[in-house]
């Protein structure tokens, strides 16, 4: 297999071009980094989109797990049932085409899943869901996916404003988490219908505020819910509040004011899951 050097080659272009999201979003698709990432990719090829997957042998050749990665990558390539495609690029094109600053060596390039909306909550009888609120900070959302992926919250609802998941900061933040989770984008204006599905589902919304005198700690979290956290700076919106069957707050001390929404989802999700 010949090794790709060019950074004209139109694989190259195309795995570089994702680093933008206007591209992210014409392709469709987005690309994950690591090896522990990639692993976890080819254990779930079944359940995902993959269109390729790219890597240096020169990295991987002195990184620890990069020998054993490029082990299982020669038996996928003569495992006459697979059809992942393997694409080998020098090093100096890997570090082109990642916006990190040390590249880990292998990448797989991921369709985007598409779900309806309705389909996600109606899917989603057994488990919590999880609304962001026009969130903005590639970290916190990164953050929050993770945090929702370790306390069984596998759903997802962004409204419009929300920061794009798909960027590679939250993709690496995500810790690969992001493969686990259902996510969709609601408009702004359609999300009352959302609401009234979640609550025919059986859920009650939760919606987080400083604007409160009701705590997290002091509802029964025994049933099943919608949480809402909202923007860095403006928290949740009213209207959004005022279509929330209950506004919590997290008990802390006098000597702080708020906390970083993606710390505050943690606290949340985890306040849920310790009652299940």
């Amino acid at each position: 297999m010949d090794i790709i050097v060019s950074k004209t080659n139109p694989k190259v272009k195309y795995i570089k071009s994702l680093n933008e999201k206007k591209n992210r979003l014409k392709y469709n698709s987005y690309y994950l980094e690591g090896i522990k990432v990639v692993n976890e990719i080819l254990d779930l090829k079944e359940a995902i989109d993959i269109v390729f997957i790219a890597y240096s042998k020169t990295i991987l050749e002195n990184l620890n797990g990069g020998r054993q990665i490029l082990d299982r990558i020669d038996k996928f390539r003569n495992d006459k049932n697979t059809n992942i495609e393997f694409v080998e690029l020098s090093d100096k094109v890997l570090e082109y085409v990642t916006d990190t600053i040390t590249p880990q060596g292998i990448l797989a390039v991921l369709k985007i899943p598409k779900y309806e909306v309705e389909d996600v909550i109606i899917d989603n009888k057994s488990s919590n869901i999880l609304i962001l609120d026009k969130v903005q900070d590639l970290g916190n959302i990164g953050t929050i996916i993770r945090s929702a992926n370790a306390f069984l919250v596998n759903t997802i609802i962004c409204i419009n404003g929300t920061a794009d998941v798909y960027s590679p900061k939250v993709l690496r933040a995500t810790m690969a988490a992001i493969l686990r989770q259902k996510i969709v984008y609601v408009a702004g204006n359609n999300i009352e219908p959302v609401f009234e599905t979640i609550k025919k589902s059986g859920k009650k919304v939760i919606g987080t505020s400083l604007d409160t005198n009701r705590y997290i700690n002091e509802i029964d979290l025994n049933g099943k819910y919608a949480f809402v956290v909202g923007n860095e700076a403006n928290g949740v919106s009213n209207e959004i509040l005022e279509m929330c069957d209950e506004i919590v707050k997290i008990p802390m001390s006098n000597t702080a004011e708020s906390l970083n929404v993606g710390v505050a989802t943690g606290i949340i999700l985890y306040e849920a899951f310790k009652n299940k």
